[in-house]
């Protein structure tokens, strides 16, 4: 995936008529393949600011033993936390998966972008995505070339209330206009026109948890309740 393509959606995000700059992406990654950090560096790049927070949420299904081992030898089941303690030891330098670790903390400092990483894991996995997705209110979701994330394109786009980009097998990004955000138990127009690329907002709350009023109405709404 090259630098330049998604600059139309980077102009459009970084001009100074742009509003709601991207405050916290998520992005969707298969925690099954190789980790990389081509999507994040594309995020730091052309979307997020310096002060904001990326979260990379690997999905999986549960596993088997043999596919449980070889996660387990990646990144998603490490802590940014671990890095200091296994640090002591000469030998993490020679460790892959603590180096792609690294990598990810040097990127995110470099940017000043505050990192986190989570798990998702289970069956439906497109529900659960979306669950965890309005959990950690995104105001803008990156979702990476896997297949089965693409067949459910028409589902998130249903379901998640901010804008989303979904890269193609060839690399490009494609944009995806999420629906109106749900306020007290009501649905609300978008302020926005269908060609803007600017991201419906949820009002940042760390203390949040699932049995906050706001994501209960979401998920019995997920959920036809």
């Amino acid at each position: 995936m090259g630098k330049k393509k998604g600059s139309k959606l980077a102009n459009e995000l970084s001009s100074p008529g742009s509003a709601n700059v991207p405050k916290d992406v998520v992005i969707v990654m298969d925690g099954l393949k190789e980790f990389t950090t081509e999507l994040l560096e594309w995020v730091l790049e052309n979307i997020i600011a310096s002060g904001h927070r990326v979260t990379l949420l690997g999905f999986m299904p549960w596993l088997n033993i043999p596919l449980s081992s070889k996660t387990w030898q990646d990144v998603w089941m490490l802590e940014f936390e671990h890095l200091s303690l296994i640090k002591e030891k000469k030998e993490w330098k020679n460790d892959a998966k603590y180096l792609k670790l690294q990598a990810v903390l040097d990127l995110c400092g470099k940017h000043g972008v505050v990192p986190q990483k989570e798990i998702v894991m289970g069956y439906p996995l497109p529900l659960l995505i979306v669950e965890r997705i309005i959990s950690l209110r995104a105001t803008w979701v990156v979702f990476d070339s896997n297949r089965e994330l693409r067949k459910n394109r028409e589902f998130f786009a249903a379901k998640i209330p901010c804008n989303m980009v979904m890269m193609s097998e060839e690399g490009d990004m494609d944009m995806i206009k999420g629906r109106p955000m749900i306020d007290s138990g009501e649905r609300t127009p978008s302020d926005q026109s269908p060609s803007s690329l600017a991201p419906t907002p949820l009002a940042p709350n760390p203390s949040f948890d699932r049995s906050d009023g706001f994501i209960s109405r979401m998920i019995h709404w997920i959920h036809g309740i």
